[in-house]
């Protein structure tokens, strides 16, 4: 169940698209919002502490002013387009710290059950895409994270893709994201990109799909193997043909798709523009 939802905002145009769905999802889900802005410390001529002290003082004081007419015109803009059952509990939370360290800390120690941030694809690199600041919180996260790309519209959540390396556990990991989105009802594409020739090891798709049958009948799961040069291009061609609305996908540490983005120079990715990201974590 999702109940808890960290949102980590800059107030840019980015983020302020981002807290769009978040509003969104924490409609669907019935869901609180603590909505945080991390600061830096800030450091005066010979780091004087007093100074340091007041300078900082003064940058959370006025992020507190933005953040409200942030989330103030967020709820305009929603409501103007979108018919909500509640305007959600929101916590407005200002820290100070290093961003990625301090989002990941505050989602432990609330017990968030979900993370949303907007991401800025600028380049078409994995690192550079998500910013360090994402990557980081991907990385170290205690809960599930929902990025969602710069230009990408909240219309509905029909279609899913989920990115499967083909492993033990994934049964257990595909019924985990048809729970997670259950509220929408959606058409789960499990998607298996062989650029090997060769799946060795893994457990197939046949065996994925006599599992469900029996087990979650009430979830609508297709199985589609793919081959190709690069994860990246068949996940991208495969998300403009289905016309996917969401791309969830299992991120332990160091997992295969982290892998197969840091070792491509494709410049064109299935998770660059108008495709949200879920990443399971748990």
């Amino acid at each position: 169940m999702i109940k808890k939802i960290l949102f980590p905002t800059d107030f840019s145009v980015t983020a302020q698209n981002a807290f769009r769905h978040c509003l969104l999802l924490a409609d669907k889900y019935d869901a609180d919002i603590e909505i945080l802005h991390v600061i830096f410390p800030e450091y005066e001529a010979l780091d004087l502490p007093v100074m340091a002290a007041q300078a900082t003082k003064e940058k959370a004081e006025a992020a507190r002013s933005v953040m409200k007419t942030f989330v103030e015109a967020s709820l305009a803009q929603v409501q103007a387009a979108h018919q909500l059952a509640a305007v959600p509990n929101i916590k407005p939370d200002i820290e100070i710290g290093t961003p990625g360290k301090i989002i990941c800390d505050t989602a432990r120690r609330n017990n968030a059950d979900l993370i949303v941030m907007g991401t800025k694809g600028e380049h078409n690199v994995l690192e550079r895409v998500f910013g360090s600041v994402t990557t980081a919180v991907i990385s170290n996260a205690p809960c599930n994270v929902w990025v969602v790309p710069e230009e990408a519209l909240f219309e509905k959540i029909d279609i899913i893709a989920y990115a499967t390396d083909l492993m033990e556990a994934d049964p257990y990991h595909i019924w985990e994201v048809g729970k997670i989105l259950e509220p929408f009802s959606p058409i789960i594409h499990c998607v298996h990109v062989n650029v090997n020739g060769s799946v060795e090891g893994a457990i197939d798709f046949a065996s994925l799909g006599s599992f469900f049958e029996h087990h979650a009948p009430s979830l609508q799961i297709n199985f589609h193997p793919l081959s190709g040069k690069s994860v990246i291009q068949a996940l991208e061609e495969f998300v403009d043909t289905y016309d996917v609305d969401l791309l969830a996908m299992y991120a332990p540490r160091h997992n295969w798709i982290e892998r197969a983005f840091r070792k491509s120079h494709t410049r064109h990715m299935a998770l660059e523009t108008h495709v949200p990201l879920l990443i399971i974590k748990k």
